[in-house]
């Protein structure tokens, strides 16, 4: 009786000690996005600094309203050009945020850039272009990235 007492109280201890073998590995530390973040925000600061959108802008409208008379067609001419100019600027935006390394941080720029794209698509009139960055949609995502940038 011994002998089986023995060798229970023996399987229970090497089972004990197995066990504790196979902990789990403890989780890898998240990854340090901090210095890429600071990059990409750099970045994205100088692009949604509109430096050259005004001169872009400018530029543009001068070249597509050089041939029109009536006010039919500068008002075409011009919201054509403001279409361009933002889907390139929001374009811009997007492309800095492809070279985020944080998943979520990329994804807040597209979301971003999206929703510039989308009130880009609502310029119905020369007088829409002022509203673009004022839009509910907009606004929200800009806020997005200040947790980033900020």
């Amino acid at each position: 009786m011994r002998r089986v007492l023995a060798a229970v109280f023996l399987s229970g201890a090497l089972l004990a000690t197995a066990a504790c073998g196979t902990e789990a590995e403890p989780e890898a530390a998240a990854p340090d996005y901090s210095a890429n973040t600071k990059t990409v925000c750099t970045a994205l600061e100088e692009v949604l600094s509109g430096k050259t959108l005004e001169k872009e802008t400018t530029d543009a409208l001068a070249v597509a309203l050089k041939d029109k008379k009536t006010e039919a067609d500068i008002e075409k001419a011009s919201i054509a050009v403001m279409k361009d100019v933002f889907t390139n600027w929001a374009a811009g935006i997007e492309a800095e945020g492809a070279k985020a390394e944080d998943p979520q941080f990329k994804a807040d720029i597209k979301g971003f850039a999206d929703a510039l794209k989308a009130e880009v698509e609502k310029i119905k009139k020369v007088d829409d272009a002022d509203k673009i960055t004022d839009g509910a949609t907009v606004t929200a995502a800009g806020e997005k990235l200040d947790k980033y940038c900020g």
